[in-house]
């Protein structure tokens, strides 16, 4: 992105996120009605079961929608791609509902900027698995040295939640392996993943 002209003072992003919950082609953004004062950007997080992470030197937006598809998250009838600001070196592509997109610019225009708790980098310094929970989905990113894999997948009870350890289990060996999570309700979450994890931190 290139330096506006005739002024070196960096623009502060606002803080507020506004999430908006996607289950077709409904959502839910009361945050939206809130007040955003300045002029800056304001940080839009989608929750969207179609959400995938993408190298920043592979990424192109003409593409975001093929990139989706590629994927097996092809968006649905009535959502398009939208996409995060680089982060980390990945970009972050989601399918999200037009209407609510429409909402959104309606409301903030260009100051909006597009992003997911699958962006979100923990702490890991040792092999560790990261899960994030919120509107049914769960967030989950591993890391042994490097990112091994990151994904969002709908989890609205307890056996979905279980299914997925098992997939995890069978791709790394969770014993070895500190579960840090990052959701509000983690504690709930730790009793249920306790003895999967040779630590779990609730952040």
């Amino acid at each position: 992105m290139k330096q506006a002209t005739g002024s070196n003072t960096p623009q502060s992003i606002n803080k507020v996120s506004i999430q908006l919950t996607l289950d077709g082609h409904s959502f839910s953004a009361p945050a939206l009605s809130g007040e955003f004062p300045g002029d800056g950007p304001v940080e839009v997080e989608l929750l969207t079961p179609r959400t995938m992470l993408v190298p920043e030197e592979l990424f192109d937006e003409e593409h975001a929608g093929e990139l989706l598809a590629a994927a097996g998250m092809a968006a649905l009838p009535g959502e398009r791609a939208v996409w995060s600001a680089p982060q980390q070196n990945a970009v972050a592509v989601m399918a999200a509902a037009e209407d609510a997109l429409a909402a959104v610019h309606e409301r903030l225009g260009d100051r909006a900027r597009y992003t997911t708790p699958l962006l979100c980098v923990p702490q890991a310094s040792v092999p560790t698995v990261w899960m994030y929970y919120a509107a049914g989905l769960l967030y989950i990113k591993v890391y042994d040295g490097k990112l091994r894999f990151a994904e969002v997948v709908p989890a609205p009870d307890e056996a979905d939640l279980l299914y997925m350890l098992e997939r995890l289990g069978s791709e790394f060996r969770l014993r070895d392996y500190t579960l840090r999570i990052g959701s509000s309700d983690g504690r709930a979450l730790k009793r249920k993943l306790g003895g999967y994890f040779r630590q779990i931190i609730c952040e």
